[in-house]
């Protein structure tokens, strides 16, 4: 059984609302990316375990999960079990009735098609505006190859952590009160002080279940204040945080 972190955020005041970008196929696209998934042949059992294990840890740290969240989990849930029926199974394979699967894969392949062209005219936009405000900074050309990170992939890092941790038994599972505003101002000291943080070495230097859930959120508010960068060299490189202004 994982670790939850529902003693320490889920009687907490605060609540963190996921930015309007970041939707229930947006967490699908991010399960396959991380899976090396085939979108058009969609493993709808493994998807909706990893989809509702993700929801579960969402609602636990108090993210606001939006209704289309839980109606996407109703699909997933009404898919899986039209797969998973013998009768529904075999007239699917002998073409008798439609593939559940057919709508969602277009929506993923559309949505995916949509976030690739926007991300094609940022790039655009970006390179036109560098043209007349670029002041060749120090740092400008070690920025270049990282890419920025979504709020996805952090409650991913997150959960492997916590499911790493719960299997060391190296947690204390102990009622903490832990200042919020207090953990972001350490954060934020730090990234000051030393330039950058390993977001798994930051996570992992604490023992508490506690800490470890507040220091997250602290991540969170801080990438929602625009104080924080978080990024990465690639797809599966170690997530890196840094000052917004670095």
């Amino acid at each position: 059984m994982h670790p939850t972190p529902h003693s320490a955020a889920g009687d907490s005041p605060y609540r963190f609302i996921l930015p309007t970008f970041e939707g229930p196929l947006d967490l699908l696209l991010h399960l396959i990316r991380v899976n090396e998934l085939d979108i058009t042949d969609l493993p709808v059992v493994q998807v909706a375990r990893q989809y509702d294990e993700m929801l579960d840890l969402m609602q636990e740290l108090n993210l606001e999960v939006a209704g289309e969240f839980l109606v996407m989990a109703a699909t997933l849930v009404y898919i899986k079990s039209k797969l998973l029926l013998p009768a529904d199974r075999e007239r699917i394979a002998e073409g008798l009735e439609e593939d559940p699967r057919r709508n969602l894969v277009q929506a993923l392949l559309e949505h995916q098609r949509f976030k690739e062209a926007a991300a094609d005219l940022a790039e655009r936009e970006e390179q036109a505006a560098l043209v007349f405000t670029r002041l060749g900074a120090a740092g400008d050309l070690d920025e270049e190859g990282y890419l920025e990170v979504s709020l996805f992939d952090l409650l991913g890092a997150f959960k492997r952590i916590l499911e790493s941790a719960d299997r060391r038994a190296a947690l204390v599972r102990r009622r903490e009160e832990i200042p919020l505003a207090l953990r972001i101002e350490e954060i934020r000291t730090r990234l000051g002080q030393e330039g950058a943080l390993e977001f798994e070495a930051l996570l992992s230097e604490v023992t508490s279940l506690d800490m470890m859930v507040v220091t997250f959120l602290a991540i969170l508010e801080l990438a929602r204040q625009g104080a924080l960068r978080v990024d990465q060299r690639g797809p599966f490189a170690p997530i890196r945080l840094r000052p917004a202004a670095a």
